[in-house]
């Protein structure tokens, strides 16, 4: 099969290659996938850079997020699975033709949802979703605000939010953005390039900020965000946009007592039960068929176009997801 593979660490460019290797053998548990379609993630990107501080064992295939169909099962795992589509989630690397995953994490996908689509229902969602409804204290009408707001978290936040009952300002580097966030629930989008944020939470808070902020970004982005925040709100951190942590020991925030937190999805991921993953991936599942959570428009590539995906993939303003196929 074809996979793509990092070597060392460093920009993805260079590298990231692709090559043939065998096909993986389902292990007792497993299923194998014949992988559709698969997300470029800014996570995965960081991952191949080695920005994370627990870094992956070389050399390795990247990739979190996959749809495809079943073509085969391991000891233990009932043929039924044969032909179904799934997200082949908890496994091996998803860049590649072929994926090996834990029949019991795996999640099966409605045939109305498209690859370009499914192969999204995972990381951004379950994210925002996770932050939104479980990790923040927040009510309808408090007012939460995302950096970074014209990528795909942004975009699903500004959904959920709406959904919510909440108030969402979004900040954006350029105004690209501004029609389709306030399309998607945004109460109020604010170019940071030409305008000053903290005047429009001033105006939408009565001076008092908002209840939450969610930093995707990190650095000293992320630490102006701390001086947004209500007293006895929550600034907290779930991306590294800029490669660089967001300091969760930020003294004049936490004076006003805001509380400053890192948000790593992967900690709920290896701590829930196959009950809370499975009944939250259906929840996400309704949401995406029916249309009331509309996940970014996918530009596709072949796998074998691996240098031009990853130019579109970190383009300044991108629209849309960026999703190797084949």
């Amino acid at each position: 099969m074809r996979a793509i593979f990092c070597e060392d660490f460093g920009e993805p460019a260079a590298a990231l290659v692709l090559r043939d290797r065998p096909d993986p053998v389902c292990g007792p548990g497993e299923l194998l996938v014949r992988a559709a379609a698969r997300t470029v993630n800014p996570s995965d990107l960081l991952t191949v850079r080695g920005t994370y501080a627990r870094a992956t064992a070389l050399p390795f295939i990247p990739g979190f997020e996959a749809v495809g169909r079943v073509v085969a099962v391991g000891d233990g795992v009932s043929a039924d699975w044969l032909g179904r589509r799934v997200l082949p989630l908890r496994g091996t690397g998803t860049w590649a033709e072929l994926v090996a995953a834990p029949a019991a994490w795996a999640v099966p996908v409605p045939d109305a949802i498209p690859d370009e689509a499914a192969t999204q229902c995972y990381i951004n969602p379950l994210t925002i979703h996770r932050l939104l409804t479980v990790e923040l204290p927040l009510s309808p009408g408090d007012v939460v605000i995302v950096n970074a707001a014209g990528s795909a978290c942004g975009r699903i936040a500004a959904q959920t939010a709406r959904a919510l009952g909440l108030r969402m300002v979004a900040a954006v580097r350029n105004a690209l953005h501004t029609d389709d966030l306030l399309s998607l629930g945004a109460t109020a989008v604010v170019d940071t390039a030409r305008d000053d944020l903290a005047t429009t939470v001033a105006a939408l808070t009565n001076g008092r900020g908002v209840a939450a902020a969610l930093d995707a970004i990190g650095g000293t982005e992320g630490m102006a965000l701390g001086d947004l925040v209500a007293p006895g709100g929550t600034l907290v951190s779930y991306g590294l946009l800029s490669g660089s942590l967001l300091p969760t020991d930020l003294p004049a925030a936490k004076a006003r007592g805001v509380r400053v937190l890192g948000f790593w999805l992967k900690r709920w991921v290896d701590s829930c039960t196959a009950e809370d993953w499975h009944a939250t991936f259906a929840a996400l599942m309704a949401r995406v068929e029916s249309g009331a959570l509309a996940l970014p428009a996918a530009r596709v590539f072949d796998l074998s176009d691996l240098a031009a995906a990853l130019r579109a993939a970190e383009e300044p303003g991108r629209r849309g997801k960026v999703v190797l196929a084949g």
